[in-house]
């Protein structure tokens, strides 16, 4: 998880945009539909704490295998 968040998040823990779409191309998404790039949005522009059980719901939902290294860290 720890892995996944680094990758995801900029420096001050939040999710980004554009680094999440670069991590989930990386863990095998090749094509984002209009949803999937909204709900990555509203995603990122939560206000609050990351919750990373949802960050890995989001991820699955899109299609994107994450590799259990990722999942687990």
């Amino acid at each position: 998880m720890h892995e996944m968040m680094k990758q995801c998040c900029g420096e001050d823990g939040k999710p980004d945009f554009t680094m999440m779409k670069k991590f989930m191309e990386h863990c095998g998404k090749d094509d984002f539909s209009h949803a999937d790039l909204a709900r990555m949005h509203q995603f990122c522009d939560q206000i609050g704490p990351t919750d990373m059980a949802e960050m890995k719901r989001l991820m699955e939902s899109c299609g994107c295998c994450m590799t259990e290294s990722a999942e687990t860290e």
